[in-house]
């Protein structure tokens, strides 16, 4: 009998081991330069931080600091939501680090000056920052090795975000980011290195200078970068090494500039287009040392617009369309054969 009872014993006290910590902090309307730090080790670790109208104070932000190291960590901060204006926060500052196996991270912020920054190192990482709303605010998202996942939704003015994902190791490099930006005056980059990394990115400026800008470059094989701007003095950079890279870009409004660069590869596609009022716009296309490149280009109602299309290396094809192009519109394509 006691043999039997020690056994039980020793399963509830596993069960427990392998439950381990699990923390819940809750602040509300704290406006003083309010500090939660949080620092787990082990296993089956969960943290859940919820901020309600934090602010900074003299200038000192108030801040969340995670670190869990172990395997199946989860951690969610939510800091308000971004349509209630009581529920939102200001000059705060959120630092998860998450290192280990199945970790999963969260963070949910709205208002001003915020800046959010999660770096996962490990495997099945998940990172989603789902809204940063409001102005001057900043996402950093840091993923390396396998099988990680980013999404960020972020809007008003003056934000940024930059999303490094990394993964060229044997069994790892399947990365995917998904961003999307209704912002003035904002910018976007995105770093991948690994093999069959995926980046789409959506940014969509209101008003007649939104001043967007979008970088993306991926090193690896089978990279796809898909992104979409709307608004005027925009810009547009994606650069890809490795194979079968697809690129496509689409920008509506004026004064945009687009610059896609797919270099050392293989079977790399990229469809370009600016629609719509696309005066004083550009697109630059380089596709050099690689085999069956296709371009394909296009304005619509252009007004001193330039398409540049420059191949170099095997099977290459380019179409260019401008459409009601007047004086001071130019198109150059040159080709080097096999």
């Amino acid at each position: 009998m006691k043999k039997v009872i020690l056994s039980a014993l020793a399963l509830a006290m596993g069960s427990l081991v392998m439950a381990q910590n699990t923390s819940d902090v809750t602040q509300e309307r704290t406006t003083d330069a309010s500090v939660v730090t949080v620092n787990q080790t082990g296993n089956g670790n969960n943290s859940v931080v919820e901020q309600i109208g934090a602010e900074e104070s003299n200038e000192i932000a108030t801040s969340v600091n995670i670190t869990q190291v172990g395997n199946g960590n989860i951690s969610t901060v939510d800091q308000g939501d971004i349509f209630n204006n009581g529920g939102t926060g200001k000059g705060i500052v959120i630092d998860v680090n998450q290192n280990g196996r199945g970790n999963n991270s969260f963070v949910k912020q709205g208002g001003t000056r915020n800046s959010a920054d999660v770096d996962q190192i490990g495997d099945d990482n998940s990172s989603s920052i789902d809204v940063q709303g409001g102005s001057s605010n900043l996402t950093k998202v840091e993923q390396n090795d396998d099988d990680n996942i980013s999404e960020v939704r972020q809007s008003w003015n003056s934000n940024e975000i930059y999303v490094t994902q990394s993964g060229d190791n044997a069994n790892n490099g399947a990365n995917f980011s998904d961003v999307d930006q209704t912002s003035t005056n904002s910018f976007i980059d995105i770093d991948q290195v690994g093999r069959r990394n995926i980046a789409i990115t959506d940014q969509f400026g209101g008003g007649t200078s939104p001043l967007l800008s979008s970088r993306v470059i991926q090193t690896g094989n089978d990279n796809m970068s898909v992104i979409s701007q709307t608004g005027s003095e925009n810009s547009i950079l994606v650069g890809q090494r490795g194979n079968g890279n697809y690129a496509e870009s689409t920008q509506d409004g004026t004064l945009n500039t687009m610059d896609i660069r797919q270099r050392d590869g293989n079977n790399n596609i990229s469809f370009t287009s600016q629609d719509l009022d696309t005066s004083n716009s550009s697109i630059n296309i380089i596709q050099q040392n690689g085999n069956n490149n296709y371009s394909s280009a296009n304005q619509m109602m252009s007004a001193d617009v330039s398409i540049m299309v420059t191949q170099n290396g095997n099977g290459n094809s380019s179409t260019v369309n401008q459409l009601n192009a007047v004086a001071g519109s130019s198109v150059v394509v040159t080709q080097t054969g096999n």
